[in-house]
């Protein structure tokens, strides 16, 4: 029975050491699929108006404080005394519309990762803008991986040659 009882608090000691999936964006599917969730989270702000907390609660697995920050004074909006977010074609801050295909790049350090696609010229629909490079840098902070900057077209160019 003791041995039984040791067992099982070893076990249960190791659990919290198991990685998650924004303690460890070890590969570029890694760090597509925490993106693709960042994204969700923010799309979800739309669906309903809810508090200051429950925001910073859906956006804080993925964003840093700063990039919250950002976010919310760009794209929430006041609502009988909750918050929403309203759907734009061109709203900043949001992850980019990146193809998760060859066409998205990802360079991987120790300290910080950088996810970028160049976006050619385009002049249909209702958006309209030149060739650009746009992207996402990533930092660890307190162990865990979070998107820290929006990069439009100002990705150190070191970046861009480590990718293509």
């Amino acid at each position: 029975m003791k041995k039984t009882l040791l067992i099982l608090f070893i076990v249960l000691l190791l659990i919290p050491l198991s990685p998650n999936a924004k303690d460890s964006l070890s590969d570029k599917n890694d760090v597509f699929s925490f993106l693709q969730k960042a994204f969700q989270a923010q799309i979800s702000l739309s669906d309903q108006t809810r508090t200051k907390q429950e925001i910073r609660d859906v956006l804080s697995p993925y964003f840093s404080e700063e990039y919250q920050k950002m976010f919310w004074d760009e794209n929430m909006f006041e609502e009988e005394g909750k918050f929403v977010t309203y759907g734009s074609d061109f709203a900043f801050y949001y992850i980019p519309f990146f193809q998760y295909s060859g066409e998205t790049k990802v360079v991987i350090s120790p300290e910080s990762i950088y996810v970028l696609q160049f976006f050619p010229t385009t002049t249909d629909g209702p958006v309209s803008y030149e060739d650009h490079y746009e992207g996402i840098m990533l930092k660890k902070m307190d162990g865990s991986w979070k998107i820290a900057d929006y990069l439009y077209d100002n990705i150190p160019k070191s970046i861009i040659e480590k990718a293509y």
